[in-house]
């Protein structure tokens, strides 16, 4: 048996590493003193669904010992893991989901089995503070908690020691993970440090969660929320291979072209700032922009200006390109051995807590309105898509809280709110539309004049409009800086603390209803996932869900669906809607009745 010791602030920490079979028994032993452990798991990568994905080595451990396993040795050592992971009674793991789908994979328990008793300190990071390290948060990373929390020595040495791990061996952090030797010194004291980091950041955190959002249950809540979409991202989305493919050709074949042209103008590379600089600068173009580090820019603000068939070409070339490696090339290298494709649906992520999803499957960047990406993702053989997402959610959950009697009132009588907002403003409906959801996102007259195109002027003339028209919304929004400016926070009807940063206590109102919103579409997947519909549940893209459904029942389960996920608050209904389409999911933006 190997041991490995590390000083945290002065407190031992000492790592036993089992080499063989004969230093099973005293593993065993210690997991048998203890009810609640921490967890962790090294891999060949992230990609737990691929063939050749491994568990390489299984962490257990308290905040002063740990226990590493070499799952990679072979079936002795499995079992251990297995056997262990099934006697204790809690684990606390760092995005616990990554690991819950690992052990699934590799080891055979279900998720079903352990998610019920498994800890997060992910998810309790962002019940105690939501904001990452870019907004002056402590951040959700293992290594930012670390930093932020316990040591920021430790951070640097231990969880930042991958990078130079990869060094070492010549290769990418993103490689490393197959390559390195299981029994590194250096990989090992790493590893073997995840779980007592997990284990001192749960007392922590634990104890740092607001009175309020424990008493509302929002720890379980938001764990429960983690575990079904960790069920939808194992279900996975069919990939139509064929049209992905064809539009990748597509893609490529649009590049060539535009860098072909590109390159009549001396251009060799078009994502070269140097190149494009000097070819202007033959021409006689004047650049003016520069870069933070005091270059000429060669941006995309920089060349639409430029209105130059070499800037359109360059233009045109990158999105090509980005399109094709983005949606197209990531979908394709990304799924499985069924050609399904796995997301990585983050439940709780930004400082609202709206939910986003990563991965191979980035669908949050997809086109509005345009079946174009959406095409290549299939409901399954014999089924149909279906959508189904919620009516005007943010301006619903808005006027049921502000009790605005002017919204109120076109809410209860069908009444159109942009067009009512425009008619105040005297200007057309779609600068009324785009008023209202500013409001809801804390957009003020700036962003309004620059998405709708008008001046100065007419955009404060909108927003003043707005504010006569629904005093009711001012009022609540006063009310709500005024408690952000006097306690730093707003809360939300569920119990969640959501800090407001010094002087943009405007922005409470905004954290309120993006926050109040999101636990909505959360309500309603847990709500889908007891009445059994998770099977059928592909993806939550913000207030739509979308689904896979059988043809023939398809218009009986989305109205039970739709029934299942709408929500009255505060008296007023939050509807939810179900447009049936075709095979493909792009299908359903094409129906002519279509709201999307």
């Amino acid at each position: 048996m190997k041991q490995l010791a590390y000083r945290l602030k002065g407190q031992s920490i000492s790592i036993h590493v089992v080499e063989s079979e004969r230093d099973l028994p005293a593993f065993e032993e210690f997991v048998s003193r203890h009810r609640i452990l921490g967890f962790d798991t090294e891999t060949t990568g992230l990609d737990w669904w691929a063939p050749d994905f491994r568990c390489r080595l299984a962490q257990f451990g308290t905040g002063s010992e740990t226990w590493v396993i070499p799952v990679d040795l072979g079936p002795v050592f499995a079992e251990a893991v297995r056997r262990a992971l099934r006697r204790l009674e809690w684990l606390v793991a760092h995005n616990g989901t990554f690991d819950l789908h690992v052990v699934e994979q590799t080891l055979g328990i279900p998720m079903e089995e352990l998610a019920p008793k498994m800890w997060d300190t992910r998810l309790l990071a962002h019940l105690v503070d939501p904001r990452a390290v870019k907004e002056r948060g402590p951040g959700l990373k293992l290594e930012e908690l670390t930093k932020f929390y316990l040591c920021e020595q430790t951070a640097d040495e231990v969880k930042g020691s991958m990078t130079l791990i990869a060094k070492k061996y010549k290769t990418t952090k993103e490689k490393i993970w197959k390559l390195v030797e299981l029994f590194d010194p250096d990989f090992l004291l790493y590893a073997g440090m995840d779980p007592a980091l997990a284990y001192r950041l749960f007392q922590l955190l634990y104890r740092l969660v607001p009175a309020r959002s424990k008493a509302q249950g929002l720890i379980g809540w938001e764990h429960q929320l983690a575990h079904v979409t960790a069920k939808l991202e194992r279900t996975g989305y069919l990939l139509d291979v064929e049209y992905a493919e064809t539009r990748c050709a597509e893609l490529s074949a649009e590049q060539q072209e535009w860098e072909a042209v590109a390159r009549s103008f001396e251009v060799e590379n078009p994502n070269s700032n140097q190149q494009l600089v000097e070819a202007f600068t033959r021409m006689g173009v004047k650049l003016t922009k520069r870069t933070k580090k005091g270059q000429l820019a060669m941006d995309d603000d920089v060349l639409t200006s430029l209105k130059h068939p070499l800037a359109d070409a360059v233009i045109k070339s990158r999105k090509a390109s980005k399109w094709r490696k983005t949606w197209f090339e990531r979908a394709l290298d990304g799924r499985d051995a069924n050609n399904r494709v796995h997301a990585g649906i983050n439940s709780l992520q930004a400082r609202t807590s709206r939910m986003s999803i990563s991965g191979s499957i980035p669908a949050q960047t997809f086109p509005s309105g345009d079946g174009y990406v959406r095409h290549m993702f299939l409901a399954d053989e014999g089924h149909v898509s279906c959508s189904i997402d919620f009516g005007n959610m943010e301006l619903r959950y808005l006027a049921a809280f502000s009790r605005d009697p002017t919204m109120l009132d076109a809410f209860l009588n069908g009444r159109d709110l942009h067009q009512i907002t425009a008619d105040a403003a005297s200007v057309p409906r779609k600068i009324g539309k785009m008023a209202n959801f500013l409001t809801v996102y804390g957009g003020g007259w700036a962003a309004l004049m620059e998405q709708a195109h008008i001046d100065e002027e007419t955009a404060r003339k909108v927003l003043d409009a707005f504010a006569a028209t629904y005093p009711g919304v001012g009022s609540f929004g006063r009310r709500l800086a005024d408690e952000a400016r006097r306690t730093g926070f707003v809360y939300t009807v569920t119990g969640r603390r959501l800090p407001v940063d010094p002087g943009k206590w405007f922005r409470a109102l905004n954290y309120f209803i993006q926050g109040g919103s999101r636990d909505v579409t959360a309500r309603a997947l847990m709500k889908l996932d007891a009445a059994g519909f998770t099977p059928y549940m592909r993806l939550p893209i913000h207030d739509e869900i979308v689904f896979s459904f059988p043809e023939r029942e398809a218009p009986e389960m989305a109205r039970e669906a739709a029934k299942l996920m709408e929500f009255p608050v505060q008296g007023l209904l939050i509807p939810a809607d179900a447009e049936i389409g075709g095979r493909s999911w792009g299908s359903v933006l094409e129906l002519e009745e279509s709201k999307h």
